[in-house]
Parts: structure tokens; sequence; C-alpha cells
């Protein structure tokens, strides 16, 4: 009778998590470490849907910050 609760909670606990909100591409912005390792978890299909999208957009936006912050040290 115990398990009954038990496997109503965790399949309550798994559709919970799986309807959060993705990650922005500000949040990933903030978290290059986490925006590496989605983008390559996307490359395998490991990761798929919005993430990939915020996670590739914060990590451009990263590499184009890094090419300006260059580009201003060379004046």
């Amino acid at each position: 009778m115990m398990m009954r609760p038990l496997i109503l909670g965790l399949t309550l606990g798994g559709l919970a998590a799986c309807s959060a909100e993705p990650r922005s591409a500000s949040y990933f912005e903030a978290h290059q470490d986490e925006a590496a390792k989605v983008v390559a978890d996307c490359a395998t299909g490991a990761h798929r849907g919005q993430e990939c999208v915020n996670a590739q957009t914060a990590v451009a936006a990263a590499k184009r910050d890094a090419r300006m912050d260059a580009y201003r040290k060379g004046f």
C-alpha cells in the first residue's frame, strides 16, 4: 500500500520537471560553462528545444563581446 503514494509522488515530480521553463539566453550569458555544456549536448542530440537556441545565442554573444574587447584594446 505504501508504494502507491511513492509512485504518484515520483510521477508528479517528473511531470513538474518536464514542464519547467527553458533557461533564458541571459541566464546562459551569466553561466557560460553551462551554456557550453548545453551546446555540446545539443550537438549530440542529448539536449533539444529552446534551451539549445538560448545557449547558442549566449555563446555567440560571449564570442562577440570577446572580439569587441580585443578590438578596443587595439586602440
